[in-house]
């Protein structure tokens, strides 16, 4: 239900107080059905058993402080209503977060996430392939609205494939490599100029972890089997790629995305708490001045201006959090994405040459690789991205959990081995070499 829709970009839910004109990242109160789900997985944990029960997952008061803080920026919002609009978005999010942490309880359920999201991401490439081929689709979007949120949801995931596929064996660890492979032609299909650097990126960075996790003669296989399929995949699509590079569209959009920084800084300027959550796209709109220079440069280059039409809204999710948050907000989710993904590296290192360690490594790949796109691509405050990240989130929530309780478990055989050495000194007596160990 990540993927929302079958054939096409569908918004399975009910929004209340829709405001279809407005150009923020929340445009009204929305229900998704599958936030339904999460309730109901919800509940019944905690019927089932409340003392394995967790309502406040590791690293969830992380997420709800940031929410909090981002908050603050209320003071300043010109509506007060978009402000609730992003916080309602922000806030669902931890029904999916704790309904998820409370589902996996053991790696047979982590097992089911991965053969669950290979058959979503296997569904996607068919529609992808049906818009390219049947629909002569130039750049896909899929159930998508835009090709960039497409081509960020599918690195999200792609890296877990990628890291378990090469880590483990059997057919399912084969069908997840045959979802990375699925993963590399969408992106490729997408023609997002980012998201096949970041792909691209998020590959290298995954094989040289696994690589150094242990050296395996599937992972030498495998890492020349995709060196083999990337140089086959560019010399079919070269043309289409280059064309894309090169699109006059290009120089514009550049000037644009430059523009809009701008107006970014000047509203941080201003307010340095925030000019209002999801309030940029008001704000960059008469009567308000932050967007005058944008004026300015298309009436320079000869453009009739429409002060009726909308402007866009900032495309980095860093400056836009910049503006509309403060720098409360911008701090907090920075020192979120961090905390996560040093969760993520000390788990693929407490769990190495283990199935637990490959999946840290590809949960911290896939997240990095989008918050480096992030800096050009807002679309993680998108539901469905926001959705896929969030489960992510809650994985590496319950990761950790079972990292914690190894190392309690470690340290309590660690203390009983020394109290029993202490007591075999005390007494006089040497334990043999076999009963030491």
């Amino acid at each position: 239900m990540t993927i929302s829709g079958f054939f096409s970009a569908t918004d399975w839910g009910l929004t209340l107080g829709f405001v279809p004109e407005y150009r923020g990242h929340a445009r009204g109160f929305h229900f998704y059905f599958n936030e339904i789900l999460a309730l109901a997985l919800i509940i019944a944990a905690a019927l089932e058993s409340k003392s394995k029960f967790r309502l406040m997952p590791p690293g969830l008061w992380l997420y709800l402080l940031y929410c909090g803080l981002s908050l603050f920026s209320i003071f300043n919002a010109p509506s007060v209503m978009f402000v609730s609009m992003a916080a309602f978005k922000s806030l669902k999010a931890v029904l999916i977060f704790v309904a998820a942490y409370n589902f996996v309880r053991t790696e047979k359920d982590v097992r089911f996430f991965l053969k669950t999201m290979s058959v979503t991401i296997l569904w996607e490439f068919l529609v992808v392939i049906k818009m390219k081929y049947l629909n002569g689709q130039h750049q896909i979007m899929g159930t998508f609205e835009h090709q960039n949120a497409l081509a960020m949801y599918v690195n999200l995931i792609a890296m877990m494939f990628l890291a378990v596929g090469v880590a483990t064996k059997g057919r399912w660890a084969n069908i997840c490599l045959f979802a990375f492979l699925a993963s590399a032609v969408i992106v490729e299909f997408t023609l997002s100029r980012a998201g096949l650097v970041i792909f691209g990126v998020g590959t290298v960075a995954v094989m040289g972890l696994s690589l150094l996790d242990k050296f395996t003669k599937r992972r030498i296989v495998v890492i020349g089997f995709l060196v083999f399929c990337g140089v086959v995949g560019l010399a079919k699509t070269m043309d289409s790629l280059i064309e894309r590079f090169n699109d006059p569209y290009t120089y514009d959009s550049k000037q644009t995305r430059i523009m809009l920084k701008e107006a970014s800084v000047k509203m941080f300027r201003d307010y340095p708490i925030g000019i209002g959550w999801n309030n940029y796209g008001l704000t960059i709109n008469h009567p308000y001045h932050y967007g005058d220079h944008i004026d300015q440069y298309f009436r320079m280059h000869g453009d009739r201006l429409d002060f009726e039409a909308a402007k866009g809204i900032e495309e980095s999710l860093y400056y836009l959090l910049l503006a509309e948050t403060g720098f409360q907000g911008l701090g907090c989710f920075l020192i979120l994405i961090t905390y996560f993904l040093w969760l993520n590296l000390r788990a693929a290192w407490q769990f190495r040459h283990q199935f637990l360690g490959a999946v840290s490594i590809g949960i911290a790949v896939g997240c990095g690789i989008n918050y480096l796109q992030s800096f050009v691509e807002r679309v993680l405050t998108q539901p469905r991205n926001l959705m896929l990240w969030i489960l992510l989130l809650a994985l590496t929530a319950k990761i950790e959990t079972w990292r914690r309780q190894v190392a309690r478990q470690k340290a309590s055989e660690n203390i009983h081995r020394k109290n029993r050495r202490e007591k075999s000194l005390v007494s006089g007596q040497q334990l043999s070499p076999a009963r030491q160990d």
